[in-house]
């Protein structure tokens, strides 16, 4: 799997999230109930991809990878959003992940810088 350039993508798109702070649920903005879930689910999604990689079962790697794909479009996670969309090709065409355990580590960077940038605009 080629990994995308992520020079050019901020971690955060500031634009989805201004969306989501804009609704509110109950006692609070959509962001601050989503991201709660994003960053808890984050690292166990990572971790289940961990396990499944070296064991190259396409079907059930594509499964994880797409609910972070769909996570991280809804919370405005560009640069995870093009690692799974890659991710997903990848799973799609039965391709070969190069280096399987990047791709894990990888994420978590991700996750960790998203989570970080993020928590500027809880409130």
């Amino acid at each position: 799997m080629p990994v995308p350039d992520l020079t050019n993508i901020e971690p955060i798109n500031e634009a989805r999230v201004r969306e989501l702070q804009e609704q509110i649920v109950g006692d609070g903005s959509l962001f601050n109930r989503l991201y709660s879930i994003f960053e808890s689910e984050g690292p166990e999604l990572i971790a289940e991809l961990r396990e499944l990689l070296p064991k190259g079962v396409h079907a059930d790697i594509h499964e994880v990878i797409h609910k972070m794909k769909g996570s991280a479009a809804a919370m405005g996670a560009d640069r995870i959003y093009a690692l799974t969309t890659e991710g997903v090709i990848v799973c799609r065409s039965e391709g070969e992940f190069l280096y399987p355990e990047g791709l894990a580590d990888l994420l978590g960077e991700e996750y960790t810088l998203y989570c970080r940038e993020a928590k500027r605009f809880l409130s």
